[in-house]
């Protein structure tokens, strides 16, 4: 905030919900009893209520008490599922299989592919990382999948670039960024199209 405190009739916009209202009380150093604009009297901590000034370049207005309300939730749960794959890319969801057999998931990943990536040159670990892909696809084309999602991961985009390059040569398939919502933006989505 800019240094002003939170008083008695001051308007405030509420951090972690939207909405807001007006101080009514303070209760303790910690507390403030406020009238919301829907006319409920509930009592707030004082950290979780943002001044409103009049003057947009000086204040927090609602919209951007909700921005900081939800880039706080995402790095929470960033926080909580690092290990599981949550990114910014992936808006901090950790990736979650699907269920449905007519697609295939590949995840090129190398750590979940090799033991050892660290034997690896970067020109083998790329080809094996293509080499897996491709068997990959050929598997699903001859179990006659309906989607594969190559999870390539964001980097340098040299997978994903190799990827879609190799996708050139096989009839009937159509590809295109996968679902940001789900996958982030470090997959390919590949429709097959069966004849």
């Amino acid at each position: 905030m800019s240094g002003e405190k939170i008083a008695v009739g001051a308007e405030v916009s509420f951090l972690n919900e939207v909405g807001g209202g007006r101080v009514l009380e303070l209760l303790g150093r910690d507390r403030a009893k406020v009238r919301t604009r829907d006319g409920f009297e509930l009592v707030y901590p004082v950290k979780e209520l943002v001044l409103n000034l009049r003057d947009p370049s000086r204040g927090v207005s609602d919209h951007h008490a909700q921005l900081r309300a939800s880039n706080d939730r995402l790095a929470e749960r960033i926080e909580r599922d690092k290990g599981k794959g949550a990114s910014v890319q992936n808006a901090g969801r950790a990736h979650q299989p699907v269920d449905d057999p007519a697609v295939m998931e590949v995840d090129l990943h190398l750590h979940k592919l090799v033991e050892d990536e660290g034997a690896l040159s970067n020109d083998e670990k790329l080809k094996f990382q293509l080499e897996f892909f491709e068997r990959r696809l050929n598997t699903a084309i001859r179990e006659r999948k309906k989607r594969v999602i190559v999870i390539h991961g964001v980097g340098e985009g040299i997978l994903r670039e190799e990827v879609r390059k190799a996708l050139q040569f096989y009839e009937g398939v159509r590809f295109d960024d996968a679902d940001p919502r789900r996958y982030g933006y470090g997959a390919t989505a590949i429709e097959i199209l069966h004849h």
